[in-house]
């Protein structure tokens, strides 16, 4: 990450997040639900610890999967700012990226149409969505989202 990154925007999906292994895992209060959101929590606090230990003096995280209530915020470093629910606007599902300088995804998932883990592109009821001849996952389109605030994606790497 580069030295100048202080602010942080984190959107962190549930399919892609280390506990949650199949479908019912990111179906809304079933039981393998609550596990899968202890898993997607323990996830971004780990990814929050590291990140102001790198000096990020500043992290928004926002949950992004479906509703936006998936995220046991206790479990995360009180200096990041949990961001639920879902949003309209001027970013549809996130609202305002604020001043972040850059943007993490954390659990995103398959695209619609490929052969990978849960798989979708915004709901399960869109066959598949391509551009140019690829299928388009939903990463892309909220990284493209975001490209006129200036945020790209940026991943950490511990040394």
């Amino acid at each position: 990450m580069g030295k100048h990154l202080t602010r942080i925007l984190i959107l962190a999906d549930l399919e892609g997040s280390s506990a949650c292994w199949s479908y019912a895992a990111s179906s809304f209060l079933t039981d393998e639900w609550a596990r899968a959101c202890l898993g997607m929590s323990k996830d971004v606090s780990s990814v929050v610890g590291a990140l102001f230990e790198a000096g990020v003096e500043s992290i928004t995280v926002k949950d992004f999967h479906r509703s936006g209530y998936n995220l046991f915020a206790e479990l995360i470093d009180a200096r990041a700012r949990i961001v639920s629910g879902y949003r309209q606007g001027p970013v549809a599902g996130i609202g305002n990226p604020g001043s972040a300088q850059a943007v993490m995804f954390l659990g995103m998932h398959a695209a619609s149409g490929s052969d990978g883990f849960l798989a979708h592109t915004l709901t399960s009821r869109i066959a598949c969505l391509t551009l140019n001849g690829r299928y388009l996952a939903e990463v892309e389109l909220f990284a493209a989202s975001l490209a006129p605030w200036g945020l790209r994606p940026s991943y950490y790497r511990s040394v």
